[in-house]
């Protein structure tokens, strides 16, 4: 071999050696580098992972739906407004048992036996006569009590422009208390109202009968008089005479 292409294998040998040396310093800092990034790209995927996602992001169907009854953890409790399933009763509802018509029966016929032997008991009566005046008032509401039981309980529009006789029957002598609950409207005004409880004491003699009558007037002009010239009174009375005759 010449000299001239001993020269030419050196040079080049030397040469491929001085591009392997550079390569090898090249690539030793991007993977320095690529190192580095990997925990850097590593922690920003954790961060986005954990980010909440927005369900309205990206379409316009808002919110998912809760899930179903099927889906949810079959180990959570009912609510509990929830009806149990054989909670409420199927069907028509049943008659009533037939002791509880006997039984209907057997406090009717008891009222009618104490009514009876107050009568033979007692030869001492009470009535209560009732009459009721005022042309332009309109009765709601009338009751009539007796030692704090209801009597007599008139139906509606009530009207008494003559004497009736709402209770009779034989009481125990004595002390007894009659009371009158009346309610009235006037029909010239619906708006102008009254409310009134009376009561009344009154003695019963053995053995007699003391009959009672009882009078209701409402002569107030406040319909009338009160829209015109605001100016209007209520007049109510109720006014009870009682005498003692014979059975």
């Amino acid at each position: 071999m010449t000299k001239s292409k001993r020269f030419v294998s050196c040079v080049s040998l030397v040469l491929t050696l001085g591009l392997v040396a550079q390569a090898q310093t090249t690539k030793k800092p991007v993977q320095e580098a690529a190192a580095q990034a990997a925990p850097d790209k590593q922690a920003a995927e954790k961060d986005r992972a954990a980010e909440p996602t927005d369900p309205t992001s990206g379409d316009d169907l808002g919110p998912a739906p809760p899930p179903s009854n099927e889906q949810r953890d079959e180990k959570t409790p009912p609510s509990p407004l929830t009806p149990e399933p054989n909670e409420f009763p199927k069907g028509e509802l049943k008659p009533p048992p037939a002791e509880y018509d006997q039984l209907l029966s057997e406090i009717a016929a008891l009222r009618s036996r104490v009514a009876a032997l107050t009568t033979t008991l007692f030869k001492s009566k009470l009535r209560i006569i009732v009459e009721t005046a005022g042309d332009d008032a309109r009765i709601t509401s009338f009751v009539v009590t007796l030692d704090e039981g209801v009597v007599f309980s008139a139906p509606e529009r009530f009207i008494a422009d003559e004497e009736k006789t709402v209770y009779e029957h034989a009481v125990a002598p004595g002390h007894h208390v009659i009371g009158i609950e009346i309610e009235r409207e006037d029909a010239r005004g619906q708006q102008y109202k009254t409310w009134q409880t009376s009561r009344f004491s009154v003695v019963v003699p053995d053995s007699r009968l003391l009959e009672t009558h009882v009078v209701v007037e409402d002569d107030s002009d406040m319909a009338e008089d009160f829209p015109e010239d605001e100016d209007g009174e209520y007049d109510v009375r109720v006014n009870l005479r009682a005498r003692v005759t014979e059975p």
